[in-house]
C-alpha cells in the first residue's frame, strides 16, 4: 500500500489544483483553500474486485471464453464505479473533492505483496499483474483531459517508486499553500462581438419573457427537442454500461480511414450513428446534441506563466457545441428501408450527418475563444440558484459525446518496449518490472445534463473503450439497450469491411 500512497503524494506534490479544498461551497462565493496537511489514507479505497474464471462453454458463439469473461469483468467493474457518480462530495474545506478506486483481485494483490508467484488462472499469458485505477473528481478541480494528466503522472511516479519527503506516516505535509492557475474567465482570452451579445439577451432573456402564443413562439413538439424526462434532482442514481469497445488498433485504424475518406472524423461518425438508431426509436422528434470542447490550448501564456501548462497542469478548462438537429435531418437517417435492413456502410444519409457534424466543430475549435457563451458565466451571480431553477425542467439535449482522444504513449508509459510491469517471484521483481497503462475508461453523471451520455476514452496503440451513462428514470432502458446494439452491430460492420 505504501507504493500507491508515495506515488499518489507525488502526483498533489506537482499538481496544486489537487492540494486544496473548497470553503463555502454552498454559499455565492466559494474558495478554494490551502490544506496544510492530507490524510493519503483518505484519498485512496480500495475495492475487491475477483476477475471471473472463463466459462467453459461461451454463452455468445461470436466471443471466446476468455472474451466473455473480460465482457464480465468490465460489467461488474462499471456497475461498481455508478455509486460513485451518485453521493455530493462531503467535508470539502477539510479534504480535496477527489480521490481514487482501485479496483482488485485480492489474491493477485496477495501475492504481489508477499513477493510469490501468481497462479496460472490469475494471470494472463504474458504475467501482467493488473489493476483498475479511477481518478473521481468534483468538476471544480478537472475535466476529462486533467484525468489524462493525472493517469500520465500517476504512472510516472509508480515507476518512480522515491516516496516524497513531504509524506510522513501516511499524512502529506504541505506547508506553502499552492500556487494555483489563473480561473478559467482569466485564462482564457475570450472575446465577444455585439451580433453574439444581442442574439444571447434575445434567446436567454427577452424571448422567455414574451407572451409565446401571442407571438407565435411557442414551438411544435417536433420541433422541441427530445430530451428524455424532465430533470429530477431527488433521484441521482445513476446506470453506466458498455456502449462499445476496439481493442483491435488495426481495426481502429481502419475505422478511422473510412472516416477520413468521407470527410468526416470518429467523432462526427458516432454522432451520426447514435442519431440514427435513436432516430428509429423516437419517432417525429427533432433531437440536440452536446459536445464538449477542451480549451487548454487557447490559454493565453503570458497570463498563465509558470502557474499552467497546457497538457501538463490540471484544470477545468472545457466548453461545448450544441446543435439542434431539426426533424428533416432525423428523417433522412431514418430512412424508407425496411426495419431489417440495418446497414450503415452504404448509407449516404450517416456520412452526410457524419461530415456537417465534423465541419461544425472544426468551424467552432477555430473561431474560439470568440463569441463563446462561457464567455458570459460571470454574469450568474449565483450558480445554485441557477442550477436548482432547472429542476423539473427538461434537459438541454439529447445526448453528449464526450470524445477524450488517446492517452499517448509516453504518458501510458509503453514508449519503452522494456517498460511493463511483470509479476515475477524474488527479491528483484521491482526492478524487473514496471508499470504501465493499458486501457482507459471514461464514465460521468447525467444528473442535470443531457439525457444520455457518451465517453469515449483510449490508449495509444490499445484502441478505444466507450461507454453510456444515463439518469435512473430518465429514459426507457429498452431505448438504452437498443442503441447498444445498434452501435455495436454497426460499428462491428464498419470495422469488417
Amino acid at each position: 500500500m505504501s507504493v500507491s500512497e508515495n506515488a499518489l503524494a507525488a502526483v498533489v506534490v506537482g499538481q496544486p489544483m489537487l492540494a486544496v479544498g473548497i470553503a463555502g461551497e454552498e454559499t455565492k462565493e466559494p474558495v478554494f483553500v490551502h490544506l496544510k496537511t492530507i490524510d493519503m489514507r483518505r484519498m485512496i479505497e480500495w475495492k475487491e474486485l475477483i476477475a471471473p474464471a472463463a466459462p467453459s462453454k461461451p454463452r455468445n458463439r461470436d466471443k471466446s471464453k476468455e472474451e466473455q469473461g473480460e465482457t464480465h469483468y468490465d460489467d461488474r467493474l462499471l456497475c461498481s464505479l455508478e455509486k460513485y457518480h451518485e453521493p455530493l462530495w462531503e467535508d470539502l474545506a477539510g479534504k480535496p473533492g477527489w480521490k481514487i478506486i482501485v479496483h482488485h483481485d485480492p489474491q493477485q494483490l496477495g501475492a504481489l505483496q508477499s513477493r510469490g508467484s501468481i497462479s496460472p488462472e490469475h494471470k494472463d499469458e504474458d504475467g501482467v499483474l493488473s489493476f483498475d485505477i479511477s481518478f473521481c473528481f468534483h468538476h471544480a478541480y478537472s475535466d476529462g483531459k486533467g484525468g489524462y494528466i493525472f493517469h500520465g503522472d500517476l504512472q510516472r511516479a509508480l515507476n518512480n517508486t522515491a516516496r516524497p519527503p513531504e509524506l510522513q506516516n501516511h499524512i502529506l505535509h504541505l506547508a506553502t499553500p499552492p500556487l494555483l492557475p489563473p480561473a478559467m474567465d482569466t485564462l482564457i482570452p475570450f472575446t465577444l462581438s455585439w451580433t453574439f451579445i444581442l442574439h444571447t439577451i434575445w434567446i436567454e432573456v427577452l424571448k422567455p419573457l414574451l407572451p409565446k402564443r401571442l407571438f407565435r413562439l411557442e414551438p411544435s413538439e417536433a420541433d422541441t427537442p427530445w430530451t428524455g424526462a424532465p430533470i429530477d434532482a431527488s433521484n441521482p442514481k445513476t446506470h453506466i454500461r458498455t456502449l462499445f469497445k476496439l481493442d483491435n488498433e488495426a481495426q481502429l485504424r481502419g475505422l478511422l480511414t473510412q472516416c477520413r475518406s468521407h470527410g468526416a472524423s470518429l467523432t462526427g461518425l458516432l454522432h451520426a450513428l447514435i442519431a440514427r438508431s435513436l432516430a428509429r426509436q423516437v419517432k417525429d422528434r427533432s433531437f440536440r446534441s452536446t459536445t464538449p470542447i477542451a480549451l487548454a490550448q487557447y490559454a493565453d501564456a503570458n497570463i498563465a506563466g509558470s502557474t499552467f501548462t497546457p497538457g501538463k497542469t490540471i484544470h477545468c478548462l472545457v466548453t461545448g457545441l450544441s446543435p439542434l438537429h431539426d426533424l428533416d435531418a432525423i428523417r433522412r437517417l431514418q430512412g424508407n428501408r425496411e426495419e431489417g435492413d440495418m446497414r450503415v456502410g452504404d448509407d449516404a444519409a450517416v456520412w452526410a450527418f457524419a461530415q456537417e457534424m465534423t465541419a461544425r466543430l472544426r468551424a467552432k475549435t477555430a473561431s474560439l475563444p470568440r463569441d463563446d457563451i462561457l464567455a458570459l458565466s460571470g454574469l450568474i451571480g449565483d450558480w445554485h440558484e441557477f442550477i436548482r431553477s432547472r429542476f423539473g425542467k427538461a434537459r438541454d439535449s439529447t445526448w453528449e459525446l464526450s470524445n477524450l482522444g488517446s492517452l499517448n504513449a509516453v504518458d501510458a508509459g509503453k514508449s519503452d518496449p522494456k517498460n511493463v510491469f511483470e509479476t515475477k517471484a524474488g527479491p528483484n521483481v521491482e526492478e524487473e518490472g514496471r508499470w504501465f497503462i493499458d486501457r482507459a475508461i471514461f464514465t460521468q453523471g447525467t444528473g442535470v445534463g443531457s439525457a444520455i451520455c457518451i465517453n469515449v476514452a483510449g490508449v495509444a496503440e490499445h484502441g478505444i473503450y466507450v461507454t453510456i451513462s444515463w439518469q435512473d428514470g430518465n429514459v426507457d432502458v429498452d431505448l438504452v439497450e437498443k442503441l447498444v446494439d445498434d452501435l455495436q452491430a454497426w460499428i462491428t460492420e464498419l470495422v469488417e469491411v
